[in-house]
């Protein structure tokens, strides 16, 4: 295939840059990933980093079942990994572009990079996220000077504002979730105003950043940071936008809460192992559990869930561990629960009342700032 021609003459000819420019992007990649959460070990970030890189300059890419599993164990959340991919990858492509530029070597070979990164995307969203393909990446080359990793976003927020359109935001306060539309007040630079509802507006600063949902501007989620609220004229100032592969809290079914209390689990499996853990967030369908401890307890493991809630009763569930989280000093079990009729009942008040409870609070903060 010509194309596969093109991607050895780039692996040949720019061999000394993909060597010399490799351990800065593991260091830019590590310490993205640990300015976000710091859990994960910078050991084994490294290693994920190494692969990625490796990968996007090879002809035939192929994911190994190492590389799945590293993936989906320490990040099976799947925001911040989508995040992380994106962001890198712009960074490589917007430092390839400066060095090529110094030779006027960035027409003849920027264009065999795209695709390449572009089929590990494809690649990546095809094993780790089950998705179809992306469409392959184009980019205006009579204008590369202009290419930053937010060009083309901003580019769409001007028609966006100039058609009157409106977004559609979206973030999570205490589980629970906050959706409310916003329209576009001005852009300046890499920098976007928006008006929305104080409530938005509000959960934004709680988080410290602001989600965008896809729609018919954006084929994908938006992540934005919040550089400056106003709520004397309910505005926003966002930047630092960037795509993100999916958005697994956006498809959940039910609204998961977070626990008002310090609430203590046990979850035992068939084979009589135990653990002792924390509960992090709880719905009609699944909860979460933070341990220090794992006991041999494994993902697809069939176990008994037991709590306690003054408000609930005790409470005695079938689960299935859906996925296991690695941090450095803890595991944090992903777990779909199957409540029968009474359980079920309970814990389905309860998250109401803890609904209106969480929003009750998210108002009292918002009382602070007007």
């Amino acid at each position: 295939m010509e194309e596969n021609k093109l991607i050895k003459k780039l692996i040949s000819d720019k061999s000394d840059f993909i060597s010399r420019f490799k351990p800065v992007f593991v260091d830019y990649f590590v310490d993205l990933c640990t300015s976000y959460d710091k859990f994960y070990p910078e050991e084994t970030l490294k290693e994920v980093a190494n692969i990625v890189y490796d990968d996007v300059f090879t002809v035939e890419i192929f994911l190994t079942t190492f590389e799945k599993d590293i993936f989906k164990d320490i990040f099976e959340d799947g925001v911040m990994l989508g995040f992380l991919i994106n962001r890198s990858m712009f960074f490589l492509l917007e430092n390839f572009i400066k060095d090529t530029n110094k030779n006027n070597e960035c027409k003849e070979y920027v264009e065999p990079l795209i695709t390449c990164i572009t089929e590990y995307i494809n690649q990546f969203e095809k094993n780790i996220y089950d998705k179809n393909r992306l469409q392959p990446l184009h980019i205006n080359f009579d204008t590369l000077d202009n290419f930053s990793a937010g060009h083309n976003i901003l580019n769409i927020f001007k028609e966006i504002k100039d058609r009157g359109d409106e977004v559609t935001f979206f973030n999570l306060y205490k589980g629970v979730p906050i959706q409310h539309k916003g329209t576009i007040v001005d852009i300046d630079d890499n920098e976007v105003v928006f008006r929305t509802m104080q409530t938005q507006e509000i959960a934004m600063k709680m988080e410290g950043v602001a989600y965008i949902l896809k729609d018919n501007n954006f084929d994908k989620y938006l992540k934005a940071d919040v550089l400056y609220n106003n709520f004397l004229n309910n505005t926003v100032v966002l930047t630092n936008f960037t795509y993100l592969l999916n958005m697994p809290a956006i498809s959940r079914k039910s609204i998961r809460v977070h626990p008002e209390i310090m609430v203590e689990v046990s979850l035992v499996s068939e084979k009589e192992l135990a653990i002792k853990g924390k509960l992090f967030d709880l719905s009609v369908d699944g909860l979460g559990v933070i341990s220090e401890e794992n006991n041999g307890i494994y993902a697809g493991a069939k176990i008994n869930v037991d709590f306690y809630f003054n408000s609930l009763d005790n409470i005695s569930l079938n689960a299935e561990v859906l996925s296991i989280i690695e941090y450095s000093n803890s595991y944090r079990y992903c777990i779909k629960i199957y409540p029968k009729a009474g359980a079920e009942e309970k814990i389905r008040n309860y998250v109401k009342k803890r609904e209106v409870e969480i929003l009750d609070s998210l108002n009292q903060e918002l009382n602070l700032y007007k």
